[in-house]
């Protein structure tokens, strides 16, 4: 058993290669198995949330290179100029931020043999001067004993510059009042979807919203929840958030049944959208369209505020909603998540858990309690999960 684990941890046959030829001191003093290689997927970059911190977002990729499982038991992030440790996780909170490489995949900081993990960041700071220019990561784990190897191995690497451009500061992409931010950055279903595209892992999804409405009693749906036109914000207008040119658009998928979803291919996924191109690498994405709305077509210059299409549900989508992204190219999908924030707006509070909240509410046609945590204007920030926000306009379907 001790021999084939060895062999799966390549060592074997590394000393069999060439035994009567030992390798140079100074080489072998600095050759050092480590048997989770660890990789940043893309540049850190940050924006600033309606909690009133700067959030400096990345991923870690863990990659098991054994054919025997390993447990993550602390990790640190170090800012390379600085020589600070600006994060460390152990305990509850690394089990938090961990998972396997799969979408919704449960919490965990064991990664089987020859399986990949991630460590998913969001560290916070008061004020800009705390962004660092480079981060470098420190790494402990535990291998299982019989290996020639400690069974505690701790390697420190994966530097990686961080992107220090403000995010994006953009218009708002509904009119009105009552929107509910039903998805953001920090849950799992946006923040922890990598996917495989085109030869690539991508993630286009990491600061993507998901947009829901309520009317002025804080109701999401008025009858019977399982009707789109008696969702709130069923067809209200989706607007650009800036000048841009209309870089990709499509409008001939169906909605969906709320609460009644049929599967969908990968390409049928976003189901209606528009993608903007907003200039200097970044784009702007608008998903699960109504079908028959979308009103621009690739190569169309639009104007900040300019009605592109209305907020349905088509695509991968349970209940009307607009799903709104910014990315590094023209692909809701084989793209780069970028950041932003949206120049105005107004809290007006937040929700409990969404789950609880949004559930009971649509299943009985109850106002949405919304209690006034962080309410009041904000300026050039995002708006965080379970934030109640107005946007006011000329095309206020819900006053």
């Amino acid at each position: 058993m001790v021999t084939i684990a060895i062999a799966a941890l390549g060592l074997l046959g590394a000393g069999a290669a060439d035994a009567s030829a030992p390798a140079p001191a100074d080489r072998a003093a600095a050759d050092r198995h480590t048997p989770v290689v660890m990789s940043v997927m893309s540049p850190p970059s940050w924006f600033k949330g309606t909690d009133g911190c700067l959030h400096l977002v990345h991923e870690l990729q863990l990659t098991n290179g054994i054919g025997l499982p390993v447990t993550v038991t602390s990790v640190s992030v170090q800012d390379v100029d600085r020589g600070r440790t600006l994060e460390e996780l152990d305990g509850a909170r690394l089990t938090e931020s961990m998972s396997l490489m799969a979408v919704a995949a449960a919490p965990t900081t064991t990664i089987p043999g020859s399986a990949v993990g991630v460590i998913w960041f969001d560290i916070t700071f008061r004020d800009r001067e705390g962004i660092p220019d480079r981060i470098s990561h420190t790494l402990t784990v535990a291998v299982p004993p019989g290996l020639p190897v400690p069974t505690s191995v701790t390697d420190s690497g994966a530097e990686a510059a961080v992107d220090t451009r403000p995010p994006v500061e953009l218009g708002p992409p509904l009119p009105g009042p009552g929107w509910i931010v039903a998805g953001n950055c920090r849950d799992g279903a946006h923040r922890r979807s990598i996917q495989p595209v085109n030869g690539r892992l991508r993630l286009g999804r990491r600061f993507a919203v998901d947009w829901s409405g309520s009317d002025a009693r804080h109701r999401p749906v008025v009858g019977d929840p399982d009707v789109n036109r008696n969702w709130v914000c069923y067809g209200a207008p989706v607007i650009a958030v800036a000048d841009g040119t209309v870089a990709a658009a499509e409008d001939r998928f169906p909605d969906q049944i709320p609460n009644h979803p049929v599967p969908v291919t990968p390409a049928e996924a976003d189901g209606n959208f528009v993608v903007l191109d907003l200039g200097d690498g970044r784009f702007a994405g608008f998903a699960h369209l109504v079908p028959g709305s979308v009103r621009v077509r690739p190569g169309d210059r639009v104007r900040r505020g300019q009605v592109i299409g209305n907020l349905g549900n088509s695509g991968s989508s349970s209940g009307p909603h607009l799903h709104f992204q910014v990315m590094d190219g023209p692909s809701l999908v084989d793209a780069n998540g970028l950041p932003f924030v949206i120049d105005a707006f107004r809290v007006v509070g937040r929700i409990p858990p969404l789950d609880e909240a949004l559930t009971a509410s649509i299943d009985a046609g109850n106002p949405v309690p919304v209690g006034p945590v962080g309410r009041g204007p904000r300026h050039g920030e995002l708006p965080l999960g379970r934030d109640v926000v107005d946007f006011r306009g000329p095309e206020d379907r819900h006053a």
